[in-house]
């Protein structure tokens, strides 16, 4: 019985080493995710939590650089309608199910097949034919010229699933309950307003991550209940950490600020379909009434930068612009209106959403703008209802608002995702996203003529042009892009968010 009793004892205190040495990430978020698959999905929070399970072709690092992930690199033909990859060996799904051509084409197909309905298929949608040529080689056919596409493969939505469970569950409602990607993390579990949680995956194929055993993301809507739970000690993170409660991280000695810049760019929409915002003299006066400095200041705690041009200068191809100089010139701002016929100024309806720091925001620049006589009505809106009048409107002489505040995130890193939603004449809301229903022919010719090729210094010269046309335009006012904030223990390494605005963890370490 003595030698049993000495193996037993071995084997619990192994095993008590073992649950002693376990490390749990714990990160509470802004709200919960909405779904369990990247496909049909178009929020930060969900992609970011879903990155531990999923990976793409090509990814980001933390500069936003593309960087080659699954596939290892590509070619391409020169007007931009064919593109090779060659993928990264030895690498399996989480239910042992192979990565290869053949996953490759799956997912692809399923992502550019505009009759499955998901969220994201429309950014597929000139994907025409895949083709396997070699387990580890395949070739992507496109139906039009798409220089911008292996950014787009480097989309929070352009995720590898396993071949296996799409074949098993055809069916959205079912497939979003199994997640199955070739991430660091495996899924556990979901519980709708409580936890995500992740466990490590231990054939992961980047050897010697992930160096968490589990992450357990909990949403939390109130700043400052994050806040809390981080002083606390409950949570290792919160994401984000809003930029008024900085001050009670900072005086905290157990706590650290991790601060990245963004290609957030904030902005405010101008309805170019009603007959004063037509005028771009009206537009261009908008944009002098307001102190950029200032409204980072009221809104971001000044961390961040003021708007040099119609992209954030963290994207590829952007160009700064100094002409004209949107200086806080508010007496420029009135003889612009004077000459447009607005000596007396003019009432204008801004809409905004009615989270606290949209309202704080709003208010500012309602008061930036009353100074140059415009006077503004604000009306906050709770995100069904900002959704539904906003983004629903199918006919432009519906949209009843003259101004929209609001932000975009260039999640593909690129030029043309900065630019052809918002500014556009084929992207007027509903079909994308130009609130502004702004169209110039010279600009639509401009982007397009940045998608017609794969070569850099073409596509560099094409967006030069739509960023300087555009500039002049002034379709939207250009305010900026705030830094990026994550509140966390000083002991806590790798956690930090993307330009993007989506969470990186997978690289967590604690000292």
């Amino acid at each position: 019985m003595k030698p049993l009793f000495r193996r037993a004892s071995l084997a619990l205190a192994l095993s008590l080493a073992s649950v002693a040495q376990a490390q749990d990430l714990r990160i509470s978020m802004y709200a919960d995710i909405t779904g369990l698959d990247p496909h049909d999905t178009s929020d930060n929070i969900s992609y970011s939590v879903l990155s531990g399970i999923f990976e793409r072709l090509f990814q980001f690092d933390a500069k936003m650089t593309l960087t080659p992930w699954l596939a290892t690199g590509y070619t391409s033909n020169d007007n931009a309608t064919q593109f090779t990859l060659t993928l990264r060996d030895g690498v399996t799904f989480q239910d042992g199910t192979p990565f290869d051509a053949d996953a490759v084409k799956a997912n692809l197909e399923r992502l550019a097949d505009q009759k499955k309905g998901l969220k994201r298929n429309s950014l597929y949608r000139m994907i025409k034919s895949v083709t396997v040529l070699a387990p580890n080689k395949v070739q992507i056919d496109l139906s039009e010229s798409f220089g911008a596409f292996i950014n787009t493969l480097a989309h929070p939505s352009a995720v590898m699933w396993s071949p296996a469970v799409l074949k098993a569950f055809p069916d959205e409602a079912q497939l979003r309950l199994h997640p199955v990607g070739t991430g660091p993390f495996s899924f556990v579990d979901w519980q709708p307003g409580k936890a995500v949680t992740l466990t490590k995956f231990s054939g992961y194929w980047n050897k010697g991550w992930p160096k968490v055993d589990r992450v357990i993301f909990s949403p939390s809507p109130e700043d400052a209940t994050r806040v809390a739970a981080l002083k606390s000690g409950q949570v290792d993170a919160i994401y984000p950490l809003p930029s008024d409660l900085v001050a009670a991280v900072q005086s905290d000695s157990r706590l650290a600020i991790q601060r990245d810049p963004s290609i957030y760019l904030y902005y405010m929409a101008i309805n170019t379909q009603h007959k004063p915002l037509a005028d771009r003299r009206v537009r261009q006066a908008i944009n002098y009434a307001i102190n950029r400095e200032l409204w980072l200041k009221v809104g971001f705690a000044g961390m961040g930068a003021p708007a040099t041009s119609a992209i954030p200068s963290g994207v590829q191809f952007y160009q700064k612009q100094s002409e004209p100089n949107y200086r806080y010139a508010p007496e420029e701002a009135k003889a612009l209106l004077k000459a447009a016929g607005y000596a007396d100024g003019l009432d204008l309806k801004l809409w905004c959403t009615n989270a606290t720091a949209s309202v704080r925001a709003a208010q500012f620049l309602k008061a930036q703008l009353a100074s140059v006589g415009i006077r503004v009505t604000v009306t906050p809106m709770d995100s069904g209802t900002r959704n539904a009048r906003l983004w629903g409107v199918k006919d432009p002489k519906q949209a009843e608002y003259d101004l929209y505040y609001g932000g975009w995130s260039t999640s593909t890193g690129d030029a043309d995702w900065a630019l052809r939603p918002l500014f556009a004449s084929e992207s007027w809301v509903p079909t994308s996203y130009n609130v502004s229903y702004y169209s110039n022919p010279a600009v639509d010719k401009a982007i397009a003529g940045g998608l017609a090729t794969a070569e850099p210094a073409k596509r560099a010269a094409a967006y030069a042009e739509a960023q300087r046309l555009l500039w002049q335009e002034a379709p939207i006012a250009f305010l900026g892009t705030p830094d990026n904030l994550v509140g966390k223990t000083k002991t806590l390494s790798g956690v930090s968010m993307l330009p993007d605005g989506n969470l990186l963890f997978n690289q967590a370490i604690f000292k």
